[in-house]
């Protein structure tokens, strides 16, 4: 049997072009660079220190997936209550969902099949409330066939947000594979790093961020965490430094979080100035 690949899907589909353009700008004053870093921090998961949409999603599966066992069981006040809440649950998930979806926009793929996947699952709430309904005006056979095409259409739309992780990494820790300094690297001149400067080097191909503040010099990661933005290349302000790709802020010092849509902090590492040079390695 062939594959089914998402590639043969989104190229196929170019009108998702257009859907996600209107996803965007519908999304664009709560989730866009103007919007309160606040409310993006919390759909991101920044507080949590890991992405919040996996978390979210499987509560309205597995809600439904229970709906439809308990239909076939003939439990049906209990399978009403899982349907009512997989729809309440799906808002979350949703939600937490458009915040880190609105982050590909330059990139094509992650674009196209993150608004197919948001199609379908607006798609499958739009049947759970017309199973809903129907239940409720006595038409119960309908409400759970409707129920069952409910849960194929979330099926096919978790497989496609399965690639969206797994395949295209979002959510991912974009340094998690950068190998280890486990012996001291040489990397840069002691003078070359004025206070409140900062310079990229790389030290056995890892790439770093070096800066100084106070007379100390602090080394952190140079790739985002969140989608592997260049972190020398962002706005450094005070003990901070935002990442110019999404707007991540991350602390120089210990490479925490300060602001979303990174959930994730940078890699620390340890710094040693000795005859005019800086040194650096990985903290344990």
């Amino acid at each position: 049997m062939p594959k089914i690949s998402t590639d043969r899907v989104v190229e196929s589909l170019p009108w998702l072009d257009s859907v996600a353009s209107v996803l965007a700008k519908a999304l664009a004053p709560i989730l866009g660079p103007e919007g309160d870093a606040r409310v993006k921090d919390a759909l991101y998961g920044t507080w949590l220190g890991h992405p919040l949409h996996p978390a979210l999603v499987s509560m309205p599966i597995g809600f439904w997936t229970s709906t439809a066992v308990l239909d076939l069981c003939g439990r049906e006040a209990e399978a009403d209550l899982t349907l009512q809440l997989g729809l309440l649950s799906a808002l979350g998930a949703a939600a937490s969902g458009a915040a880190q979806w609105q982050d590909t926009q330059d990139m094509v793929k992650p674009r196209r099949l993150g608004a197919l996947h948001a199609t379908l699952n607006l798609a499958a709430v739009a049947v759970y409330g017309t199973s809903w309904w129907l239940r409720a005006q006595g038409s119960r056979k309908a409400g759970v066939a409707v129920a069952m095409a409910g849960l194929s259409m979330v099926n096919v739309s978790g497989w496609l947000g399965g690639d969206l992780a797994y395949v295209l990494g979002l959510g991912v820790n974009r340094a998690a594979f950068e190998p280890p300094l486990t012996d001291w690297v040489d990397v840069l001149a002691d003078a070359e790093i004025e206070e409140g400067g900062k310079a990229r080097i790389e030290a056995n191909g890892v790439p770093i961020l070096l800066s100084r503040r106070e007379g100390k010099v602090w080394a952190i990661a140079a790739t985002c965490t969140h989608l592997g933005g260049p972190l020398a290349d962002g706005t450094v302000e005070g003990d901070t430094v935002t990442c110019p790709w999404h707007g991540s802020t991350f602390d120089l010092r210990d490479g925490s979080v300060v602001h979303g849509p990174a959930t994730i902090p940078q890699t620390c590492f340890r710094v040693q100035v000795r005859n005019g040079r800086i040194a650096v390695r990985s903290e344990a």
